[in-house]
């Protein structure tokens, strides 16, 4: 008699795009996650201001 193993892995989490672009409500980790989502590069120590222009341009 065989025995059947199952084995139910967890799918990955897609990632998720941001749909609008973010403003000055958001929150710096959430732009900074809308701009790695859509490639723009940034740097680590941007402030806010810094990185909302990025979002605009």
């Amino acid at each position: 008699m065989e025995k059947s193993v199952v084995i139910n892995a967890a799918a990955p989490k897609a990632a998720v795009k941001s749909v609008s672009k973010p403003t000055d409500k958001n929150t710096v980790a959430e732009i900074k996650a809308y701009l790695s989502e859509n490639g723009i590069e940034f740097a680590s120590s941007a402030k806010k201001a810094d990185l909302l222009a990025l979002v605009n341009a």
